[in-house]
């Protein structure tokens, strides 16, 4: 099978290719994507707030790990919890029941990064599903510059 050709990118603050979790009603910023940049790699920028937390899930395909940028989150994984602050990070295992809830009043901004198992099917994993399935809200200006307006 042919790779993909793929470059080298820089995104700036702010940039990136903006999806709207529709369930929640909350847009994430990813930064590499598993079908679009990447090669199984998911990265992305998340800001939300107590209220717009997903319900408990499992991700059959692939391991997250969240790094808290700003806020106070409570993290749980099976039967395992976490409380993470400013700075702090959680590895979630695929496979296991994980859910999070935001702690503190306002915003809380999460950096999160998911490690898809490759399939046959080239399904990929949660920033895959989006790349695929979702309306794309915001294209980055750069890369409008190289596609066109």
């Amino acid at each position: 099978m042919d790779e993909p050709t793929i470059r080298p990118y820089a995104l700036q603050a702010g940039e990136g290719w903006t999806y709207r979790f529709a369930e929640l009603g909350i847009d994430f910023v990813v930064k590499v994507g598993e079908q679009r940049q990447g090669r199984g790699l998911g990265f992305f920028e998340l800001t939300t707030r107590a209220g717009e937390e997903p319900p408990n899930h499992t991700h059959a395909t692939e391991d997250e790990f969240f790094y808290v940028l700003q806020g106070e989150v409570a993290f749980r994984c099976g039967d395992d919890r976490f409380e993470v602050t400013d700075g702090g990070c959680v590895f979630l295992p695929r496979g296991i029941e994980h859910g999070y809830r935001i702690k503190n009043d306002g915003d809380a901004r999460l950096l999160v990064v998911t490690t898809p198992v490759p399939d046959d099917a080239g399904w990929g994993g949660f920033v895959g599903s989006f790349e695929r399935d979702s309306e794309l809200r915001v294209v980055p200006p750069w890369e409008r510059r190289l596609t066109g307006p």
